[in-house]
């Protein structure tokens, strides 16, 4: 029995490029890994025959339905194995939430069973997390990434990354990301022609919070502020309480805030948590 966290991920940035004419859109994104929230994964490979997933969250899907379950069913079939796989996954991570959880649980199990069987090389279970999903290959080896075309093109940034405090603030409900791509408007499409992903990217080699803050950017973000009101009722009360900026990360609904440090980043946790309702707002970190 094996045991491993499943971690989430922000979109520093996120830029719809173009939009294909089969109905995918090529983009530009950053992608950051997070310590908190994150699911916990536990693989029995030695249950029933066959392939058993569970959850902590009622109302997930189950087995091959839900996404662990079918990259157990694909590392199995690539490997050779007959499996004898039963998988709990202890949700933490939101649900449609902007945060690729599934994917995340995804990778894990992959990682799981490549640490168990050792039967697939590096690029070649890469190139099957790919089959699963298109950001599944980035929690392979979750740390900071530059994605491109459909989101399934890495390059890795070198260098020593000073991360801020990061607020994540998740208001409770799921957004589809089917929707928020539906609803992308056209004037949004484009290349990123300020750079502001290259200007993360060093603002965070040299620590520099206040340009990593002012170069967030999310194209999904416009017409899901439109639509949700609270997400921008949130992101311009944490800025009015300290936070340096807050951006909506992937096709939400989950927030992240950028502060200069930890003392804001308590500032801007207790003032959300006096002004809004407790059973309204999940909050990273905790304490």
């Amino acid at each position: 029995m094996e045991r491993e966290l499943s971690a989430a991920k922000l979109n520093l940035f996120l830029k719809v490029t173009k939009r294909r004419a089969d109905g995918f859109h090529e983009l530009e994104t950053l992608f950051l890994p997070v310590s908190s929230p994150a699911d916990r994964i536990t693989v029995d490979f030695d249950g029933e025959p066959g392939i058993r997933v569970r959850s902590s969250q009622p109302g997930l899907p189950e087995n091959l339905n839900n996404i662990a379950g079918r990259a157990a069913l694909a590392y199995a079939e690539a490997a050779g194995i007959a499996p004898a796989f039963d998988i709990f996954i202890d949700k933490q991570i939101p649900v449609a939430a902007g945060m690729g959880g599934g994917s995340a649980n995804a990778g894990t199990v992959l990682r799981l069973c490549d640490a168990r069987y050792k039967a697939i090389p590096a690029e070649e279970l890469s190139a099957l997390a790919l089959t699963l999903g298109a950001d599944v290959p980035f929690f392979l080896n979750p740390r900071l990434a530059r994605a491109t075309g459909v989101g399934e093109i890495f390059e890795y940034p070198q260098g020593e990354f000073r991360i801020p405090p990061l607020l994540i603030v998740n208001p409770c409900f799921p957004v589809s990301a089917k929707w928020a791509y539906q609803h992308l408007s056209a004037e949004h499409i484009g290349e990123d022609k300020e750079n502001r992903s290259g200007k993360i990217i060093d603002a965070l080699r040299r620590g520099d919070a206040e340009t990593f803050a002012e170069n967030l950017h999310n194209d999904l973000a416009f017409a899901l502020y439109e639509k949700f009101p609270l997400l921008r009722q949130l992101k311009e009360f944490m800025c009015r309480n300290g936070a340096l900026n807050a951006e909506v990360t992937g096709s939400g609904s989950t927030l992240f805030a950028v502060c200069r440090n930890t003392e804001e980043l308590h500032r801007v946790r207790q003032a959300l948590r006096e002004n809004f309702s407790p059973a309204s707002l999940r909050i990273w970190p905790q304490e």
